[in-house]
This record gives C-alpha cells, sequence and structure tokens, in this order.
C-alpha cells in the first residue's frame, strides 16, 4: 500500500493531466472520482516495462538535436517500452459510452499510474544516476520515432503495437529514452526542450513533481 505522499503526488499528477492549475481547491466530487479510478487502474492494470542499455546514439537520436541535448555527456542510455496493458483500454472504451466525466478522470489517472510506475521501476534498476524519461514527441522530436524504439526492444512482447496512424496500443504505453550518468540534471521548465507548444505550461501547470 502506498504512503500518504505517494498518493498525494499521485493525485496531483491525475490533477494536471486534468488540467487544474496548481494549488487549487479540488471539490469533494472530483476526489472521489479520482479515487475511483485510481481504484479502478490498480485493479485492472497489467504493469510491463522492457529496456536494453546502449552507449552508442542510434541514427534516429542524432537526427534531432533534441535527443543529442538530452544525452550530453552521458555514459550511456536506456531505452525503454511500458504498458499498462489491454484492459484499460476496453475498459477505458465502455466508460465513454457509459460516463463520459468518468472517462476523463479515468484516462487521467491511467496516464499518471503508468508515469509513476515507470519511474519506481526505474528507481530499482542497477544504475546510478538515471536521468528522466525523455520519450519521441518532446522538444519537437518525432512520434514516429517511438517505432524505432520499440524495434530495437521488440515491444510485441508485452504486447505493445502500432495502428497504421502511428498511436500506440494498449493505448497507455510508452517509449523512452532515459540518460545513464553525465551529471545531476532535474526536470525543470527552465531547461526543458519541449518548453515551446507545451500544453502543461499554457495551463500554468508543469508534468512533474517537484
Amino acid at each position: 500500500m502506498k504512503n500518504a505522499s505517494s498518493n498525494k503526488e499521485l493525485t496531483d499528477s491525475i490533477l494536471r493531466y486534468l488540467g487544474f492549475p496548481p494549488d487549487v481547491v479540488v471539490g469533494n466530487d472530483i476526489l472521489q472520482r479520482i479515487e475511483r479510478a485510481v481504484r479502478e487502474v490498480e485493479e485492472m492494470s497489467v504493469f510491463q516495462y522492457l529496456y536494453a542499455h546502449y552507449t552508442e546514439p542510434m541514427s534516429f537520436m542524432l537526427a534531432n538535436p533534441a535527443y543529442m541535448e538530452h544525452l550530453s555527456g552521458a555514459d550511456g542510455y536506456l531505452l525503454c517500452a511500458t504498458t499498462l496493458g489491454a484492459q484499460i483500454d476496453r475498459h477505458l472504451k465502455r466508460l465513454q459510452l457509459t460516463d463520459m466525466t468518468h472517462a476523463i478522470v479515468f484516462d487521467a489517472a491511467a496516464s499518471a499510474y503508468l508515469e509513476r510506475c515507470a519511474d519506481e521501476f526505474e528507481r530499482q534498476l542497477p544504475y546510478e544516476r538515471l536521468g528522466f524519461r525523455f520519450c519521441p514527441g518532446y522538444g519537437g522530436t518525432s512520434l514516429e520515432d517511438s517505432r524505432e524504439i520499440a524495434l530495437r526492444l521488440r515491444a510485441e512482447r508485452v504486447g505493445i503495437t502500432f495502428l497504421d496512424s502511428g498511436l500506440m496500443v494498449p493505448l497507455k504505453s510508452m517509449m523512452g529514452i532515459v540518460k545513464i550518468g553525465g551529471g545531476e540534471r532535474r526536470k525543470s521548465c527552465a531547461h526543458c526542450v519541449a518548453q515551446q507548444g507545451c500544453v502543461f505550461r499554457t495551463r500554468g501547470t508543469r508534468c512533474y513533481n517537484g
């Protein structure tokens, strides 16, 4: 069972996904929906995580300076693929037909829960000074680069595939690049390569805790 601090961090993250500004007073109805959504996500999700360690940048990284900025000074990096599984998608589709308000909250809860599960998994990996996950789509990088990562990791082993549109299935899946070493570089808006056009900044929020 998560402690109170961890639960609050998850709730805060869900509120950011929902577009609430920082320090807003949220009504009990929303908080109860969030609690319900988190319970549902925890019960239905099957968290899986694949990763592999590399030392040399790949061609798709060399083609975009945002990747190279992220990896500046790194001793290496991890490619990762993670998902909550298909049951989350099925439940979301049911909610979209029966309770759209809760579907929106559930969708945000699943996104935040996937991020937290991935963070916790990475903290237990046998590497020192791991940076944050940089996902295709950040900082002007192409979402299509997710296919390159998926191919390297054989992400179909955990059920991740792609539609012709490029959308990942299950929806609550992500690909990322995690820097190893190279000095401490915490997430911040000031140093984020994705700050231009960031949807969180336009809402007056941010994508991370701290």
